[in-house]
């Protein structure tokens, strides 16, 4: 975890400080990021999404605080035939997936 990250730290456990670490080296992301629910800070990440396409606005008359996203279409599977549900049983799958 960088300086940054580790010192933007809000938890006391050290387990998760620990394996919030583990997974940053493992995964190597640019950066890591502690959320705490605040306003301030669903706020920055909506105008981020916003700038970057991730999130479309809605009508924001008839829809106040409503955004769009869609998913990229490679990153989901779309049709059933290339779904997977992994279950202990058959039945847990469901109808429309296979198991």
């Amino acid at each position: 975890m960088t300086e940054k990250a580790a010192s933007d730290n809000p938890t006391s456990s050290r387990a998760l400080t620990e394996w919030v670490a583990e997974c940053a080296r493992l995964t190597r992301p640019d950066r890591v990021e502690w959320c705490n629910g605040s306003e301030a800070e669903r706020r920055r990440l909506t105008e981020e999404a916003v700038g970057s396409g991730v999130l479309i606005p809605l009508n924001h008359d008839k829809r106040p605080n409503c955004y769009l996203h869609r998913s990229n279409p490679n990153d989901v599977a779309r049709t059933e035939d290339v779904t997977f549900v992994c279950t202990p049983m058959r039945e847990g799958a469901g109808i429309t997936n296979d198991w």
